[in-house]
């Protein structure tokens, strides 16, 4: 592999200053953004928590001044979810449509092509993290995921459903979108002589939580949400459709099959089993959603890479600490009369689904550091030629600090998301919900036939609860 030493001089002139005027992705490219989502994070907690809401808007103002910043779309992702937790849908919305025509401006290739040129020769003499963040596929589903809930919660019921619709179409644009990213990682690598294997080899500690799923975007949770919002609107094919997809992501939760053969018998098919969980004529259906902590944050790991002349280059990768993988809490439920509904069934792992998409990305990711990598190892050595020691040590050191993995993600995700779906007598109920430390008392009014939906989120020892009613 050859390089223009002098082009490369020039290019590092101008990635330098290209990095600086555009705005790409500066605090992310020197400081690790697990480090900033932190305040993020806090930024979740319910209303009644004494002198918080200040902090909460001022983090918000924050985020909402990165709006068409190079990382806007992973800051509207967290203003999202954050405003939507507190029941700001119409913020949230809006937030969240930001990031959903992003998404759409990407899967216009030509857009791609033209707009990155800037942001990717910076990146090729820092880091990855001066690339606009373009967000991962699990992500992307979140986002309509969340967006539906916004729909919702402004009593738009048909915003929400073409959310939910948008579900398995994003599912296999976002398919063929990883085979045509594998396929042209594979082809830079055969061009460049470099062996990816080389650097795979050194993520197979992730496999384990990375098996737990099968891809890194089909969500179970997503299609469950979808399937019992639409078993309540009484579209029962498009319900049993999702509900099928969810049983055949987590085949382990034993409380969808009932879901399918009640929605089954409902459209007329003759089923086997007698227990339905079907709601009595004086009984209305609570279905809850609870959200446990957070997604962790990836590590960096660093891998000593070869160079063409003999030399060794140390290259940062970013990487999940599986050796503290995060145990998820469950929520238990009881109602007003002391009935003890059990706990939650985990339906996704979020961090599985993080972890699968890293690894997915791996190729990708070992092409670009390895061709950056051999980039400033020839800028060293230029420098130390045109400038003795002085030079090289000057470069070495630049290379030292710049060298950074890219750690962004959505980090106010959670870690797990589970459901549970119980039936009470119509009328004032009152819910006690218990996850860890964290209680809290929640009072519905339940109808006839009818189906309310809870959501609660379970962060910073505390339970924040939201209802949705169709």
């Amino acid at each position: 592999m050859e390089f223009n030493t002098g082009l490369l001089g020039r290019c590092f002139f101008a990635a330098g200053i290209t990095t600086v005027v555009s705005g790409c992705a500066i605090t992310s490219v020197f400081n690790p953004y697990p480090n900033q989502a932190q305040t993020y994070q806090s930024a979740i907690v319910a209303d009644s928590v004494p002198n918080r809401s200040v902090m909460t808007d001022a983090i918000l103002l924050d985020l909402s001044e990165e709006r068409e910043s190079a990382d806007g779309m992973l800051y509207m992702m967290e203003s999202g979810r954050i405003t939507q937790l507190h029941s700001k849908f119409e913020e949230s919305k809006q937030d969240f449509q930001l990031v959903i025509d992003k998404f759409e401006q990407q899967d216009l290739a030509s857009t791609i092509e033209s707009s990155d040129v800037a942001s990717k020769g910076a990146a090729m003499l820092t880091n990855d993290n001066a690339i606009p963040y373009s967000g991962a596929g699990y992500e992307r589903i979140f986002t309509h995921h969340h967006q539906a809930f916004n729909y919702w919660g402004l009593g738009d019921t048909e915003g929400a459903s073409i959310e939910f619709r948008k579900v398995a179409l994003e599912q296999q644009v976002l398919l063929e979108k990883y085979e045509t990213e594998i396929a042209e990682a594979q082809e830079e690598a055969e061009e460049n002589d470099f062996d990816i294997s080389t650097v795979s080899s050194e993520f197979a500690g992730l496999d384990t939580v990375a098996g737990q799923v099968k891809s890194s975007f089909q969500n179970a949770y997503t299609f469950y949400t979808s399937a019992a919002f639409w078993e309540a609107v009484g579209e029962f094919n498009t319900a049993l459709i999702d509900y099928k997809k969810a049983y055949e992501i987590n085949p382990s939760v034993e409380m969808i099959k009932k879901d399918i053969a009640r929605v089954s018998k409902r459209l007329g098919s003759s089923v086997s089993s007698t227990d339905l969980n079907l709601a009595k004529d004086d009984e209305g259906t609570v279905v809850i959603l609870f959200e446990d902590g957070f997604v962790p944050s990836k590590t960096e790991t660093k891998i000593s890479l070869p160079t063409f002349d003999g030399g060794i280059v140390s290259v940062a990768f970013p990487t999940y600490d599986t050796e503290l993988w995060p145990r998820s809490i469950s929520l238990k439920v009881l109602d007003d009369n002391f009935t003890d509904y059990g706990l939650t069934h985990p339906v996704v792992d979020v961090g599985a689904l993080a972890v699968k998409d890293l690894k997915e990305q791996i190729p990708a990711i070992a092409v670009r550091q390895a061709l950056r990598a051999f980039a400033k190892y020839e800028l060293q050595k230029q420098s130390g030629d045109q400038l003795g020691l002085a030079g090289a040590l000057v470069a070495n050191i630049y290379n030292i600090i710049s060298e950074s993995a890219d750690r962004r993600s959505w980090l106010t995700l959670p870690n797990s998301a589970q459901v549970l779906r119980i039936n009470l007598p119509q009328g004032a109920r009152e819910l006690s919900l218990t996850a860890g430390i964290a209680q809290a008392k929640l009072p519905l009014e339940i109808e006839s036939k009818k189906t309310t939906f809870v959501r609660v989120v379970h962060v910073n020892n505390q339970l924040i609860p939201q209802i949705f009613k169709l």
